[in-house]
């Protein structure tokens, strides 16, 4: 089971944004959510980024730290370890679409978390299957759903690279400026 992302059908209202640091840190503070809406209103691009389970898995082989991202075994998907992650950020550099982030501890309601006190990379960890984003989503962006022949995270991390491609070059021909996911705080 994946969380599918249907970009053209996000609205960019970030309901999702909303309820999953509600879920996964008992507050709501989209700054902690694990999935970001990649926005901008000017130009009304929205681009949910989640983290689907990818072939190659760049930002598991971009991490320096031993153990510090592992593959859940349910999912297939990569899980970071925040209490091994030292957010050295080259997990974010990696990652064709964007779906990785930086929070420092001390803005985490849970604290503490990373490395010698240090920011923590966060991402899309699907809830372990509760995915509040998807229950929130009343456009239908989002759709947790059971991997099949036709519809696998390799395909879904392809169309958001292309959804992300597409809206850069969209950004770029209106002299606009894409912004990179970092949201340390």
């Amino acid at each position: 089971m994946f969380i599918n992302v249907i970009p053209e059908k996000c609205t960019g209202c970030r309901a999702c944004e909303v309820f999953c640091p509600l879920e996964q840190e008992g507050v709501i503070n989209p700054i902690l959510s694990r999935i970001q809406v990649w926005k901008d209103a000017p130009h009304d691009l929205f681009l949910p980024l989640v983290c689907p389970p990818c072939a190659d898995k760049a930002c598991m082989a971009a991490c320096p730290e031993p153990g510090a991202m592992v593959i859940d075994s349910r999912m297939g998907a990569v899980v970071i370890v925040e209490a091994l992650c030292t957010g050295c950020s080259k997990c974010i550099g990696a990652c064709d679409i964007g779906a990785i982030g930086l929070v420092r501890p001390l803005s985490m309601s849970k604290g503490g978390r990373g490395k010698n006190g240090k920011a923590v990379a966060v991402k899309c960890n699907q809830c372990k299957g509760e995915t509040w984003c998807v229950k929130v989503c009343e456009p239908g962006a989002l759709e947790y759903v059971a991997e099949t022949p036709e519809l696998n995270g390799q395909m879904v991390f392809e169309r958001l690279r292309a959804a992300r491609i597409q809206a850069e070059a969209v950004l770029a021909e209106r002299g606009a400026q894409s912004r990179r996911r970092v949201k340390v705080q």
